[in-house]
This record gives structure tokens, C-alpha cells and sequence, in this order.
């Protein structure tokens, strides 16, 4: 990692969606239950996290070349109908976790969701990654990989900042305005996502960015092509040129 001491990081810009009233946030507690259960608690206290947000991140982390071990799961009771919208992993002798969403996660629940698995991990984080996405704007040029961060991390030179006046929303900023909070270092990479007639997809390039993200942040990732297509046949419908998945 390249990291610039002399110069504080950009301020973090992103927007968590509040609820309008206090009987709305009593009602939605009521409704929904977010529990976070682990088969066994790394040991580690230097861990790294990287989220993938459904889309291009879940589809990342799902098309890695080395398998990560599952080691838990995220599941929403609401109802009293449970569902499991992301899984845990850990890579095989390595302090990193991953954290693979299947559904995409409504505003409202995101705040909830972020508490729910970081307290799993608390006192045991070294840093935090979002795998995010952002659609072409006129303004923005190459290269295609963008990092919005928390402002206790450190600048990280290799990497262009997401810069006001643009905005982070969903559980990414869940998770990012989480680790401002509590001074966690965090990266939030954004990789540039197609779209065609309004339907966003996710190609190799798309992938590409990250790797080329995660290596600026000391982590040698790479995906495996063959089990891209797999995750793409399973998640979503892929066209013509069998490689993009619209989702």
C-alpha cells in the first residue's frame, strides 16, 4: 500500500436513509430481526472485512479463485418467516472475512444489518472494504475505480477519489457512516457499472477494477473467469455476449 501520511483523506460523503418518525422505528424493530451468527469467532484481532453488496460485490466474492470457507450467515426474522440475505466467510489462513449479500438490502434495514455483523467482530478490526458500484456520469473519466473512505484512513495514492458532489447510499453508506463513528479505517471502492435500457449489468471489467482496487490496498485477490459464469447463469440473465449479467 502507498499510503500518504501528509494529507488527511477527502470527507466522506454519503447518505443513510432515516426513518420519518420514532413510532416508524419502533414498528420496523417490531417487524424485523437481524441476527448475525458465527460457527466460530476468528481469532485473529487484525482482521480485514470486505463486503459485497448484491451485484457486482456478491458476484466477486462468490467468483473468487481460492474459496473462502463459509463461517456464518446474516439472517432477517420478520413474520416469523426467517431469510438468509448474506453469508460469512473467511479466507483459509488469512485474517480476512468476507461478507457476500444475496438480496439487495431495503434502506431502512441497513443501519441495522452493519450493527448486527460488525458486533460480531468487535475489537478485531483492522480495516474495512465495500465492494460498491457506481453508473457512468458525464463528469467522471478513467480510470474506472473510484475509493470514498472513512476520514481515519489513511490517503492510499494509487487510488481516485470519489469526490463531492457525488453521493454513496444503501448499506454502503450504512457501513461507511458505522466506521466513521468509531474511527474504523474504511474504503469504500467503486467500480464502474454498465447499464443498457436501464438494466444494470456486471462484466469482467467490472471485476477487473476491483482487483486493481484491492492491490492499492495490500490484498492479492483475483477471480476465477470460468466460476464468473457460473455465479452469472445462477444470479441473473446474461446476453448475447455471455459475459455481462443484468441484475
Amino acid at each position: 500500500m502507498d499510503y500518504d501520511d501528509s494529507f488527511f483523506s477527502a470527507p466522506v460523503r454519503y447518505a443513510v436513509d432515516e426513518l420519518e418518525s420514532d413510532e416508524e422505528l419502533q414498528t420496523d424493530i417490531q417487524e424485523k430481526t437481524i441476527h448475525t451468527d458465527l460457527t466460530h469467532s476468528p481469532i485473529d484481532t487484525n482482521l480485514t472485512l470486505i463486503f459485497g453488496p448484491a451485484g457486482p460485490g456478491n458476484v466477486y466474492i462468490d467468483s473468487l479463485d481460492k474459496k473462502p470457507t463459509k463461517i456464518g450467515t446474516v439472517t432477517c426474522t420478520a413474520q416469523d418467516k426467517q431469510e438468509t440475505n448474506a453469508t460469512i466467510l473467511q479466507m483459509s489462513g488469512q485474517p480476512i472475512i468476507f461478507i457476500s449479500f444475496s438480496k439487495v438490502i431495503d434502506a431502512e434495514d441497513t443501519v441495522q444489518y452493519t450493527r448486527s455483523i460488525l458486533n460480531q467482530f468487535k475489537n478485531k478490526i483492522s480495516k474495512i472494504i465495500v465492494l460498491d458500484s457506481f453508473a457512468s456520469e458525464n463528469d467522471l473519466t478513467p480510470p474506472t475505480i473510484r475509493v470514498l473512505q472513512s476520514s481515519s484512513s489513511p490517503v492510499i495514492k494509487g487510488l481516485t477519489l470519489y469526490e463531492i458532489p457525488h453521493m454513496i447510499t444503501g448499506l454502503p453508506a450504512a457501513i461507511v457512516n458505522y466506521c466513521e463513528v468509531h474511527s474504523i479505517p474504511c474504503f469504500d471502492l467503486l467500480t464502474l457499472q454498465e447499464y443498457v435500457y436501464g438494466k444494470l449489468l456486471v462484466t469482467e471489467d467490472t471485476l477487473i477494477a476491483y482487483n486493481q482496487g484491492l492491490s492499492q490496498l495490500g490484498l492479492n485477490l483475483q477471480f476465477d473467469s470460468q466460476l464468473l459464469q457460473q455465479v452469472l447463469n445462477h444470479h441473473g440473465r446474461i446476453n448475447d455476449n455471455h459475459h455481462r449479467l443484468y441484475i
